[in-house]
């Protein structure tokens, strides 16, 4: 199984396409292709890149944001420096991780909130949707005090039950959120992406309130997937 993954891994276009541009992973297009939509990183924005390794998605948003942004990223793991961007080594729930980002952002409100976290795979299905939504839940309780009016979060989740409920909380934060699925996602997948804009203000939802009702989180309109415009 996994050298069939090593192969398919090779074979795969934005795989190629990444080490053609220069990308660090063929996750760049993801966000590529979500921020070409919903214009989640726009230029003078400041961005908190969650989950950021090995730093594809800041190097989209650097892009994006232009000389006059900023983009902080965090992640457990080592990050090779991307110029434009400001890296914080460490695990976000613990508060000293927490104090370096507030740092480094410097006063700064964010304007995007991107996690890209995902959990170490078990490959327990019904398991590892959980995580994923607890990683989603750290990402909008830490990023969502530090988002300005009108701001943007992008969460990557596991479909599961759990799912509908998360979406149905944020729903009392951001004037639109949706589900969607870019093209560079491989097919068999079960990622999800929940893009919430026009934040309305105050901190993170009351997660409480809404308990799963059985939702699979793939019943949404016709945003659950959309078809790539960039020609790959």
């Amino acid at each position: 199984m996994a050298k069939r993954w090593v192969i398919e891994h090779r074979r795969d276009p934005y795989t190629r396409r990444a080490r053609r541009e220069d990308y660090r992973s063929r996750a760049s297009y993801k966000l590529l292709q979500l921020n070409r939509r919903f214009r989640l990183v726009r230029p003078g924005g400041v961005v908190l890149d969650l989950g950021c390794a090995p730093g594809g998605w800041s190097q989209v948003a650097v892009q994006a944001a232009g000389p006059r942004g900023l983009v902080v990223g965090v992640d457990l793991d080592p990050v090779e420096p991307v110029e434009g961007a400001v890296f914080v080594r460490g695990d976000l729930r613990e508060p000293r991780t927490q104090e370096a980002v507030r740092a480094a952002l410097d006063g700064r409100g964010v304007d995007a909130v991107l996690s890209d976290m995902a959990p170490n795979i078990s490959g327990a299905y019904d398991v590892d949707h959980v995580r994923s939504m607890e990683l989603g839940r750290l990402a909008a309780d830490f990023g969502l005090p530090l988002l300005r009016p009108g701001g943007g979060l992008l969460v990557k989740l596991f479909a599961g039950p759990e799912l509908g409920p998360f979406v149905d909380a944020l729903r009392s934060r951001f004037a639109r959120v949706k589900r969607t699925k870019p093209e560079a996602s491989r097919k068999a997948s079960s990622e999800v992406y929940v893009c919430a804009l026009d934040h309305t203000g105050g901190g993170a939802p009351d997660w409480a309130a809404f308990a799963p009702q059985g939702a699979t989180g793939d019943e949404d309109d016709d945003d659950a997937y959309w078809p790539d415009d960039d020609g790959a």
